[in-house]
């Protein structure tokens, strides 16, 4: 009856609590009159129903078909991006012929109807333009027609305009139009981020300040010597010491372009001509080699110097920052012993710096994300609750209440929970400051 079911529902004070989104009042905010469900309403206008098709895709068959078909297409246009430009694929100078212009006309048609449907059928015009996954796809487009604008007017046998290819990878900006699919995940990532801005500043102001630092110690470690001639700086790269081994080894005729050996290096031992020879070597059936080695074998021999990669402190932020961050490209490293030390504790400051503040925006994300789910939860059962008139059992509305309330319950738990655990924490440095400050006093009296 009715006055059971008046009786089983939540009192004005307890759906206040709730804090429930107004469906019913969000539609009617957007002008589409549509019922509480997010459903076409049999009274909603043309413009109405087509705005429901485009941009909600639950309303109906149609709209999920909608969507699907739209996000096939952002995936299909994205992959022929990718492989056009495969060797055996690309051309520089596509036909209009070709199957991959065709695939990205008859893309941009359908992107370009789209967008003419979602502006028409829009009850906000002015809310739309100024959404930034609507601008996307609105820049997604552009290109096509600017370059076909350009070859209408330049004409086809004109000169191609530099930077024009350039333009295209624009079209690449539709991907982000993927994040319609999953908005909660988008959702969730920005409220993450923008709840861990303050470890975050912290992350980037220790990294700048570190990366400032360890690039000066690695620069006047391993910037070398100065070669005015040249006019860069030069660090050891190797040392060429004398090596005498067997005149047997090697081929029978002996000549400095076939007669080397392996030296384990980059760089091969070079023979030495044998007119230079001393007293101390019995050529014929001995010979001399230069081989590089990584150290000093003897005061004899010759050292070779290389440009050095850390040649200014600028220049050494790309070390130091792939350092901190343990990637290790191995493009640039040091090759004295003071500057592998550096790089050791290098990498051990940057897992410290970089572990703290990922642990904060790690429990965050947690935070948000069950926040998320109770929500999900909350209009899930505010839909059904909507749903109910005064003939469904009275059992069934008592399950849903009770439903909704465990979930209030959880989620205020959960905040309260979090709000004194901080309270807590301050009390305690309070009492902490406290008790110093006694001590200290205490001392002083002494």
């Amino acid at each position: 009856s009715g006055s059971s079911f008046r009786a089983l529902t939540p009192s004005v004070s307890f759906m206040s609590r709730m804090k429930m989104p107004d469906i019913q009042g969000m539609y009617k905010k957007k002008g589409q009159g549509a019922g509480v469900s997010g459903r076409p309403d049999v009274n909603m206008g043309w413009r109405s129903k087509l705005w429901l098709v485009m941009d909600e895709p639950s309303s109906s068959a149609a709209a999920a078909s909608v969507a699907i078909g739209i996000l096939a297409l952002i995936i299909y246009s994205t992959t022929t991006f990718c492989l056009e430009t495969l060797h055996g694929f690309y051309d520089p100078k596509m036909a209009k012929t070709s199957f991959w212009y065709i695939s990205e006309a008859v893309c941009i048609a359908i992107f370009t109807i789209e967008a003419v449907l979602r502006l028409v059928s829009c009850p906000d015009k002015r809310a739309y333009l100024s959404s930034i996954m609507n601008v996307v796809d609105l820049v997604a487009i552009s290109p096509f027609y600017v370059e076909l604008f350009i070859e209408l007017a330049v004409g086809s046998g004109g000169a191609e305009i530099p930077g024009l290819s350039v333009f295209r990878v624009v079209r690449l900006v539709r991907v982000f139009r993927l994040f319609k699919v999953s908005r909660g995940s988008l959702t969730v990532f920005v409220n993450t981020m923008a709840r861990s801005a303050k470890p975050l500043y912290m992350l980037v102001f220790f990294t700048t300040i570190a990366m400032i630092i360890f690039s000066s110690l690695i620069y006047y470690v391993e910037r070398g010597v100065y070669n005015e001639d040249l006019g860069m700086w030069m660090r050891i790269y190797v040392y060429y010491c004398e090596v005498k081994v067997d005149a047997s080894v090697g081929p029978l005729v002996k000549h400095p372009s076939n007669y080397t050996l392996d030296s384990g290096m980059d760089e091969p031992c070079k023979w030495i001509d044998p007119a230079t020879y001393g007293a101390d070597v019995a050529y014929p059936s001995e010979a001399l080699f230069m081989c590089p080695y990584g150290y000093r074998k003897s005061k004899s021999c010759q050292t070779v110097y290389e440009q050095s990669p850390y040649d200014s402190i600028p220049s050494s932020f790309w070390w130091c920052l792939v350092t901190m961050t343990t990637v290790g490209y191995g493009d640039v490293v040091p090759t004295q012993l003071v500057g592998k030390l550096l790089g050791g504790i290098v990498m051990i400051f940057g897992i410290v710096v970089i572990a703290l503040p990922i642990t904060v925006i790690g429990s965050n994300f947690a935070t948000i994300y069950k926040k998320m789910v109770a929500d999900e939860k909350l209009t899930e059962e505010e839909a059904k609750m909507n749903e109910m008139d005064n003939d469904d059992d009275e059992e069934d509305v008592h399950q849903a209440v009770t439903r909704i309330q465990a979930i209030i319950e959880s989620r205020q738990a959960r905040e309260q929970y979090l709000r004194l655990r901080r309270v807590t924490m301050a009390l305690q440095q309070r009492i902490l400051a406290r008790s110093r400050g006694e001590v200290l006093m205490g001392e002083e009296g002494e």
